[in-house]
């Protein structure tokens, strides 16, 4: 990944981008959503993850501008 922040994300921040990129080419609510955007339950279900986890890579990602408060959700701002 040539994006500067990878760098800057743990492990499961860094798999998690990963896997909504790939996710969003079917999903496009992911990206840009109408009204409402996946919040962390969908994540944790839509990646099959630890939801402590699902949680501390949200916060990472949102610090890092890849993924962005949208209501009540988020909504993936870099792919």
């Amino acid at each position: 990944m040539t994006d500067r922040r990878w760098r800057l994300l743990g492990l499961s921040a860094r798999a998690m981008w990963l896997e909504l990129t790939d996710a969003a080419d079917l999903m496009p609510e992911l990206r840009a959503p109408v009204r409402t955007a996946p919040d962390q339950d969908q994540f944790t279900r839509l990646l099959a993850a630890d939801p402590a986890e699902v949680g501390a890579a949200i916060e990472q990602l949102v610090r890092l501008d890849i993924l962005e408060p949208f209501h009540n959700g988020y909504r993936l701002k870099a792919y």
